[in-house]
């Protein structure tokens, strides 16, 4: 004491104010959300057990030192290097947070953590679209494709080993009637798969109309450019074609006529002619030809 005598009681006083003013001050008591890190998982392990993202730290201390640790983006990492595989109890106690000095830990929730390793593997599978729904009357998938059609995943053996693609979350198709690309993501439900490089999953979706097969009864048939009585004068064709187009079609929307060209007077055999719209095809004609009759010159 016998050196710097006036600082050393200086600094006794000081230390003494700064106790009196800490151990003076509001305790109070907060509940801190801890953000969780696993860190260092060996390459060949893989975790398969569920970790809560946070940990909720049930706190004790002064009010400033509280608030400010409220506002903190606060982390606790476990680290993994030295794990086997096998479950794991990891217990946490009040000092296995870097709290500063006055701040009680009272609570921890969850305590222990269930930490589940298990060995991994790697694969590369397919992926394949999973389709909610139906398309609109007339309309049909016609293919469905994922770019890129496979990737690469790691997960534990006894999950992995057995897959035979990888499925994409539902895509509703109730309201599509063309092509269609639309952004998606691969469904792991509760498997423990993980990626091997993030990328963004897009269904390439071919949406097309039906096939239509329809029979049109009551259809006349014209001759030209001579006039001939026909018989029958009407007939009935079945025609295949896109679901909206053929639905639609009307009995006069169809010319079905015969070639009565440079025909002599009498009775002839004649083959009928049908029109179609564009991508309309005739199946079936019924009958195929009939009997024209033309009249003699007065």
């Amino acid at each position: 004491m016998g050196r710097h005598k006036t600082l050393k009681i200086l600094s006794l006083l000081l230390a003494l104010a700064l106790w009196f003013a800490v151990s003076g001050e509001e305790r109070t008591e907060a509940t801190l959300n801890v953000a969780l890190e696993l860190a260092n998982l060996p390459p060949q392990m893989t975790i398969v057990s569920e970790v809560p993202p946070a940990l909720q730290v049930r706190v004790m201390g002064p009010r400033s030192t509280i608030g400010k640790l409220s506002q903190a983006r606060l982390t606790h990492t476990i680290d993994l290097a030295h794990y086997q595989p096998g479950r794991h109890a990891v217990n946490l106690g009040p000092n296995s947070f870097a709290f500063p000095r006055g701040v009680v830990v009272t609570r921890i929730q969850p305590n222990p953590l269930d930490i589940n390793l298990a060995a991994s593997i790697t694969r590369t599978l397919p992926i394949k679209p999973i389709l909610e729904g139906t398309p609109p009357e007339g309309f049909e998938v016609v293919s469905a494709e994922t770019r890129p059609p496979k990737v690469t995943v790691k997960g534990p053996y006894t999950e992995l080993n057995s897959l035979k693609f990888i499925p994409t979350l539902p895509i509703d198709v109730s309201n599509l009637t063309e092509h269609t690309v639309v952004g998606t993501d691969l469904d792991f439900k509760t498997l423990h798969l993980t990626l091997q490089e993030r990328i963004s999953i897009l269904a390439d979706l071919n949406i097309g109309p039906k096939t239509l097969t329809r029979t049109l009864s009551g259809v006349p048939v014209a001759a030209g450019p001579l006039p001939a009585r026909l018989a029958p004068a009407k007939i009935s064709f079945t025609l295949q074609g896109p679901y909206p187009q053929v639905k639609n079609l009307k009995p006069e929307d169809v010319k079905a006529t015969v070639d009565t060209r440079n025909l002599a007077p009498g009775r002839h055999r004649l083959n009928i002619s049908v029109d179609l719209p564009a991508g309309v095809s005739l199946m079936k004609l019924s009958p195929a030809a009939v009997t024209a009759t033309v009249a003699r010159p007065r």
